[in-house]
């Protein structure tokens, strides 16, 4: 039972976000299609919600989905986000996910307000539905270069590149865009992560070699 707390204890943050998700799932489930796309298109993090200030949306709309629920990719996000917060804490697990989230929501927004306003873009993309994790994961899924060690880092990192880029050509869209900023996001946190740590444990080091310099030896302490 212990145990069981202890590992509860490490990934809180991951277990709580799924519990909000899993119920806002089922809560979707039992309204109809006509409810379901205004409770949707409420909680979106699109042009037109952002530019009216409903800033709530940037948090509710990370734990709900669009279209048919995909169970597999969910429970995929699910592991992703336990790995993450159990090498990297609780609170740098969270810095990474409002990172990703925030940050690509933020520069998407700005390149559709720009691109309508200018007509390069149509002015329905003012009005999309935008809901779901996928931006977070993008950039928890970067930043874990930081937790793996050296041989494997820019595989990992050239892995997910291949993804965004293969996710991108075949389905171009803002969203496409979104998770590319976001898997950049989450590069860019994983060398901070890993430089700071470094930096740290070099100076631990520094610190440690400076106080057995200073250290007087037995013989010097009897005169």
């Amino acid at each position: 039972m212990y145990r069981l707390l202890t590992f509860a204890l490490r990934i809180r943050v991951t277990l709580v976000y799924c519990a909000l998700a899993a119920a806002g799932i089922i809560a979707l489930g039992q309204i109809g299609p006509h409810d379901r796309w205004h409770v949707l298109h409420a909680a979106s993090t699109n042009l037109h919600n952002l530019t009216d200030g409903h800033l709530a949306t940037l948090v509710t709309s990370v734990f709900l989905t669009e279209g048919r629920v995909n169970w597999l990719w969910l429970a995929a996000v699910a592991l992703l986000f336990a790995v993450a917060e159990w090498v990297s804490g609780w609170r740098r697990f969270l810095l990474t996910f409002s990172a990703g989230h925030l940050g690509a929501t933020a520069l998407v927004a700005t390149g559709l307000l720009i691109g309508i306003h200018n007509d390069w873009l149509a002015d329905s993309l003012a009005m999309a539905v935008d809901v779901g994790v996928s931006y977070a994961a993008a950039a928890v899924a970067g930043s874990m270069i930081r937790y793996l060690p050296m041989p494997w880092r820019a595989g990992w990192a050239a892995l997910w590149i291949g993804v965004v880029a293969f996710s991108g050509v075949s389905d171009p869209s803002f969203t496409a865009v979104g998770h590319a900023i976001a898997l950049t996001i989450g590069l860019g946190l994983g060398a901070l992560y890993l430089r700071r740590d470094a930096s740290t444990l070099s100076h631990k080091a520094i610190d440690g070699t400076s106080t057995e310099w200073v250290q007087p030896s037995p013989q010097l302490s009897t005169l």
